[in-house]
This record gives structure tokens, C-alpha cells and sequence, in this order.
């Protein structure tokens, strides 16, 4: 199916520990269809638990500098838009969850016809404190993998409505 993901992981400190992840999967829908899925607001309509509050401004928009929350208590995180660039189908998210970690997040959905496309997604996790082996755990390569296909599952089905 086209799925190579590739993991590294290293112990840089003892206190904190950084994680980087690209795997991908293809969908059977044009690049136009598939990039908005991975926006904050288009993410609410195949992904379970997803939903994204805004900080900045009111209303969540895919573009650059919007700031929204995710995740209640010590696992709530601030994600910042990096970049959403419609033209190359290119979306760039950074993450903080102050308790426990940071993440670099890239999709990419590259056309492959006029009714495919390919995903690509990139994590680079950095996480810390005494929780930071478990915030690694979904970066393992078969982690990954599997979240790779769940994705794709959800999408798949998403977009059969």
C-alpha cells in the first residue's frame, strides 16, 4: 500500500527525549479533497475525540498564525498553524503540551491523478519530564504504522460519508 514509515529515536538528555516520524498512505480522492481533512476544522469529521477550541482568532481558519486548544488538564496542548499553503497542499502545526511535550507536525498531500493523492505525515516529538517514555510510545515505527492505517481507515470512510 505504499506505507514506509520511518522512525528515529533518541535519548538526547536524560530529562528529555525527542522522537521523528514520516510515514504516509494514499487516498482515493484528489489532493483538493483530501488537503482541507487535515485542517483544524476539517480533522472534526473523521477523527474520533477531535475537537479543536480556538484561542486565536474567534473562529478556527486554516491559515498561518491561527492558535487553537486541544485536550483538557495535563494533557492540553496549544497548537500553533506554522503554515497552510492551499497551492502546494502543505500544512505545518506546531504543538506544546507544557506538562509533557512539543511537536512538529507536516502533512503534505501530493496529487497522484485526478482522483488520488498521497499523504505524508511528519512528527518530530520532543517530550519531557517523568511522563516522557510514554509520550513516545505512539513514535515506535509499528505505532506509527498502525496510526498511519487507522488515519487512512477514518478518511476512507469519512469521505464514503
Amino acid at each position: 500500500m505504499g506505507m514506509n514509515e520511518t522512525c528515529l529515536n533518541s535519548a538526547a538528555q536524560a530529562n528529555a527525549q525527542q522522537a521523528s516520524c514520516t510515514g504516509g498512505f494514499e487516498l482515493a480522492c484528489s489532493a483538493d479533497t483530501a488537503f482541507p481533512l487535515f485542517s483544524p476544522e476539517g480533522e472534526r469529521a473523521w477523527a474520533v475525540g477531535w475537537d479543536p477550541q480556538p484561542v486565536f482568532p474567534d473562529q478556527i481558519v486554516f491559515e498561518r498564525n491561527t492558535v487553537f486548544r486541544l485536550g483538557t488538564g495535563n494533557e492540553e496542548a496549544i497548537w500553533t498553524i506554522l503554515d497552510a499553503d492551499w497551492h502546494t497542499h502543505r500544512a505545518e502545526y506546531v504543538r506544546l503540551a507544557p506538562a509533557s511535550h512539543t511537536a512538529r507536525i507536516v502533512v503534505q498531500v501530493d496529487p497522484l491523478g485526478v482522483d488520488r493523492c498521497h499523504v505524508t505525515v511528519s512528527y518530530v516529538v520532543t517530550a519531557f519530564g517523568a511522563q516522557a517514555p510514554a509520550q513516545l510510545e505512539p513514535f515506535s515505527e509499528a505505532s506509527y504504522a498502525e496510526r498511519m492505517l487507522s488515519w487512512r481507515a477514518q478518511i476512507q470512510a469519512c469521505l464514503k460519508g
